[in-house]
């Protein structure tokens, strides 16, 4: 999808899960990987092995990141998209670990702080990010899970305080956090008749993480897929009512893909134009247009710098020359 600010349209905001990025966390055996696994054609990521007792999942066993790579690999065939609507990572926090051993790998070291000046927590960081964010950006759901732990923080004051979170590192939290359009906390809690239920808590209080960009969405659930479907919905359609509900849909949303660049196409189409005009141009396109194509190749690549140098790392600025020069060509000729 090339750039073009004429063709945006207002958004609608999607009542179908499918769109969106969830994170749940919480205690073990709170119904987490359960419910995830009623997203509707739902894959499941096995990180760990917490999908054996769920009959009928769609779930693959992933033991590293490599193999993590192959499947966002795979789910951008387009037969991919056939099958299945929502990607669970399952845990988020053994994915990370994964990642981060990857990256030990790749740098030939034992401990990801054996990188020099904090790199290799950079590098673990922008892995992590890159490979999660490509799932919504592909137009799947994403449903990821963690565990929680109650850790001690300090205030501005240094006073501590303590609140439950995922049990995700710094790295993976600031990944998680800023893609998660909903991030629930699942708790086990006894009702007045002793019986033992899950409940889901959407928004957060000092006392544990919690949240959703849906401004009008519930402090707390019944932890099941429809009280979650009905809880959005409800809180979608209350926030409608102030746009007299012209900015909704029941569509999944589209993801905006940004379009892949042909390194080798692009070369191929900036020769086709230099060619064109010193036809059409003859004598005058060392006069009027050299001049004009090197100030564009500089601005972009640096003084003294030739398109001829470049190689498929540069594709970005070589895309951006052959558009420049082509609009340049539009309105001269």
């Amino acid at each position: 999808m090339a750039v073009d600010i004429f063709a945006v349209e207002p958004h609608k905001v999607s009542r179908d899960l499918k769109g969106y990025t969830v994170l749940f966390y919480g205690e073990p055996k709170t119904g987490k990987t359960t419910i995830a696994s009623h997203f509707p054609n739902a894959l499941l990521l096995g990180f760990e092995a917490g999908y054996l007792a769920i009959p009928g999942i769609m779930a693959l066993p992933i033991n590293k990141w490599s193999e993590f790579k192959q499947v966002i690999k795979q789910l951008a065939d387009p037969t991919a998209k056939e099958k299945y609507s929502n990607i669970i990572v399952d845990t988020a926090d053994i994915a990370l670990d994964l990642c981060e051993k990857y990256i030990c790998n790749k740098n030939g070291v034992s401990t990801i702080g054996d990188i020099p000046f904090g790199g290799g927590y950079k590098q673990v960081e922008k892995e992590f990010d890159e490979a999660l964010r490509a799932i919504p950006q592909m137009g799947f759901g994403l449903v990821m899970i963690s565990h929680c732990q109650d850790k001690v923080f300090k205030d501005e004051n240094g006073a501590e305080y303590n609140q439950i979170v995922p049990t995700l590192s710094n790295q993976g939290r600031k990944v998680v956090d800023r893609m998660s359009d909903i991030i629930g906390f699942a708790h086990p809690e006894l009702d007045e008749e002793g019986n033992t239920h899950t409940v889901l808590y959407m928004r957060g209080t000092p006392r544990f993480i919690a949240g959703s960009r849906f401004a009008y969405t519930p402090y707390s659930i019944e932890f099941n897929y429809e009280n979650l479907v009905n809880a959005i919905g409800e809180a979608i359609d209350k926030q409608a009512m102030e746009f007299d509900n012209k900015f909704v849909t029941d569509e999944a949303a589209t993801p905006y893909v940004t379009e892949k660049i042909d390194y080798q196409g692009d070369m191929k189409r900036f020769n086709e134009i230099v060619d064109k005009l010193q036809a059409v141009t003859g004598n005058d396109f060392a006069n009027i247009w050299a001049p004009e194509i090197t100030r564009l190749i500089s601005e972009h690549l640096g003084t003294g710098k030739r398109i001829t140098d470049t190689n498929i790392m540069q594709a970005e600025q070589v895309h951006l020359i052959v558009s420049e020069l082509e609009d340049m060509v539009n309105k001269n000729l």
